[in-house]
């Protein structure tokens, strides 16, 4: 039984080197790409022959995307080595990149099963996902996950007072201006829509406040906006630089390290 487990453990890990290899990656890359291409390309008026084209790149990329999973399923007790085999497998399943990866063969398992469906756009809708599969590649997008891990305390706590005073303001607006202007707050959600807009100082113009009280609270939510947005941008903004300053500091120290141990071998 050890031997069998040694054994499987061993597939799995050639697999898992297998899926970081350059040769790899290049391939995914080409046609997570191509993908976007396509879809981007799909909303043209195109020619017949080049429709016919892109369908079967993406039926070809669906079903390299299928493999992938199938393949990043098998592995996934080597990318989680603290949990067993089922164990690993079901969190690469609710991981955020499972469940990129998964979207990334709806078509391939959808699109061909149910032609005729009347929601088959929701499935084309849920493929624009696959763009998020190019963060897996960019160290970029990986390090702005770290600095939204690292202070998500912090924003759901800015976040939450945002909701609050949006609910707050939105109800408070319909309640003044439902009876100056019903057809523009004719319920609570065009409250909320008008608090989005003024708390965000977007500013549409499609619906606004009438009466004098209206207009002193969309002046107050507008300038109270301005304050809450900079708190959540503050907090991601502070955390980057110490993040990029732990990160420089870290290579300078490997470099010190190296240099010693080349002057003192």
């Amino acid at each position: 039984m050890a031997e069998q487990e040694k054994g499987y453990k061993l597939v799995y890990g050639k697999i898992h080197e297998q899926l970081k290899r350059k040769w790899f990656q290049y391939t995914e890359l080409f046609f997570i790409v191509g993908s976007i291409a396509s879809i981007i390309y799909s909303s043209f008026e195109i020619s017949a022959p080049f429709r016919a084209q892109l369908f079967l790149f993406n039926y070809i990329a669906s079903f390299v995307f299928t493999i992938e999973y199938a393949l990043r399923l098998i592995s996934a007790p080597m990318q989680y080595p603290d949990k067993r085999g089922w164990q690993a497998r079901l969190k690469y399943v609710f991981s955020f990149y499972g469940i990129i990866d998964f979207v990334a063969i709806l078509p391939f398992v959808i699109i061909y099963t149910y032609q005729n469906s009347p929601h088959l756009h929701l499935v084309v809708l849920a493929y624009i996902l696959i763009i998020f599969k190019l963060i897996r590649y960019s160290r970029s997008f990986r390090l702005i996950g770290e600095v939204l891990h690292a202070v998500r305390e912090e924003l759901v706590t800015a976040y939450t007072a945002c909701g609050i005073m949006l609910g707050f303001s939105g109800i408070l607006m319909y309640y003044i201006e439902r009876y100056a202007q019903p057809e523009a707050f004719a319920n609570i959600g065009d409250g909320f829509w008008w608090a989005i807009v003024a708390f965000t100082t977007v500013g549409y113009g499609d619906i606004y406040p009438i009466t004098p009280l209206g207009r002193l609270l969309s002046s107050l939510i507008s300038l109270i906006g301005i304050a809450m947005i900079a708190i959540p941008t503050g907090i991601i903004s502070s955390a980057f630089m110490n993040m990029m300053l732990d990160k420089r500091k870290e290579r300078d120290e490997k470099e010190k390290e190296k240099t010693d141990t080349e002057n003192n071998p």
